[in-house]
């Protein structure tokens, strides 16, 4: 990658970092936990048994495990219990938190390992090695949280010095100040480069869900909304009306398909704009659209759509001069029930004259 293209792709990602508000950052930061954690929780558990590992050169220093066993042994604890934590919550905290108690974990029993070792000439180098390890861990932290980890493994060296009175403190105070300087650059840098890939899978997921004439969603979103038939996130009352086009056959046989797409383009579009943020307007197939007004109750949604209703039929922009009939329901915590009654209105609307909106 040329280096000021990537200079530039940095500004960029940096300028959209902090246009985010809260809420953004909470999820995209809970995405690249998600997207992280599996790697980072295999490293963690491997390099944790791994290190148990450090028995052999132990006894190379001491002549005997018996001094470092218990020390090298307690780390499987931590990892128990990480196993078990990180298993039942899906909380981006309390993950975060567990991964940097493993990886502190292992320094603790390292340390206390050094303590009990003869010679104490290589801890240095021990030390500067649990930061492959926290690196591993900014996988899927901020860093912030990175940066009070490093904080942490800093003061757990300063601690530890005195009962071990480490040769050269002043050298692997410096070498670990140069590593946390690295890896919070590197982590900072990695934050901004998941975000283009974040970026890249909202696209993709609405992608998904939107109909691709229309602009408005399509029926794969109630996959996203629905959970056991009821609505997710709902407060207050809600209702559903479903539009179709009226003679919308007569539409294409009369003016092509071409027309009729514009035709349905407009409808959705006229959806769009005429509903609250908060609303769903869905293309639910053919000529049919799906309207779920939240904070509504029937009575406003019948008049919410009696005035569409209205707009269109008076409207001078449309493709071709049309009508629509809706159909408008209550719902009733159960989706599939809901949808039912609100096809039964629009049928007794298009049965009984069209260009209408009956209530179930």
């Amino acid at each position: 990658m040329n280096l000021f293209t990537g200079a530039k792709t940095l500004k960029e990602l940096y300028t959209d970092y902090r246009s985010m508000n809260a809420d953004e950052k909470a999820d995209f930061y809970q995405s690249k936990c998600d997207y992280y954690q599996n790697f980072a929780a295999v490293c963690m558990v491997l390099a944790s048994i791994f290190s148990v590992g450090y028995i052999l050169p132990d006894y190379l220093i001491n002549r005997s495990v018996t001094p470092t066993l218990l020390p090298r042994l307690s780390v499987i604890i931590a990892i128990a219990l990480f196993l078990v934590v990180t298993h039942y919550s899906r909380k981006r905290a309390l993950t975060v938190f567990m991964d940097h108690f493993l990886v502190h974990s292992i320094i603790i029993t390292a340390i206390w390992a050094i303590y009990n070792l003869d010679d104490q000439i290589h801890s240095s180098e021990g030390l500067i090695i649990m930061n492959l390890m926290l690196m591993i861990v900014g996988f899927v932290a901020r860093p912030s949280e990175s940066l009070l980890s490093q904080i942490a493994f800093f003061l757990e060296i300063l601690i530890s010095d005195q009962f071990i009175h480490y040769e050269g403190l002043p050298v692997i105070l410096v070498l670990q100040a140069t590593c946390a300087i690295g890896i919070l650059v590197t982590e900072c840098l990695m934050t901004l480069f998941y975000l283009d890939h974040y970026r890249i899978m909202q696209k993709l997921e609405l992608a998904m869900v939107t109909d691709p004439l229309t602009q408005v969603y399509n029926r794969h979103l109630l996959e996203r909304i629905i959970t056991q038939n009821a609505l997710k996130d709902i407060s207050g009352p809600v209702a559903i009306a479903m539009m179709d086009i009226d003679y919308f056959k007569q539409v294409n046989d009369e003016h092509g398909h071409y027309t009729g797409d514009l035709t349905l383009l407009y409808i959705g579009q006229k959806l769009s704009n005429e509903t609250h943020d908060n609303d769903f307007v869905i293309r639910y197939g053919g000529e049919e659209f799906v309207i779920i007004l939240k904070n509504c109750d029937v009575n406003n949604a019948c008049a919410r759509m009696e005035q569409f209703r209205r707009d269109i039929e008076s409207a001078p922009d449309t493709p071709v001069p049309i009508t629509v009939s809706v159909g408008v329901s209550r719902y009733t915590g159960d989706f599939s029930k809901t949808i039912q009654n609100v096809d039964a209105a629009l049928y007794k609307a298009k049965n009984t004259g069209r260009n209408k909106v009956v209530v179930y």
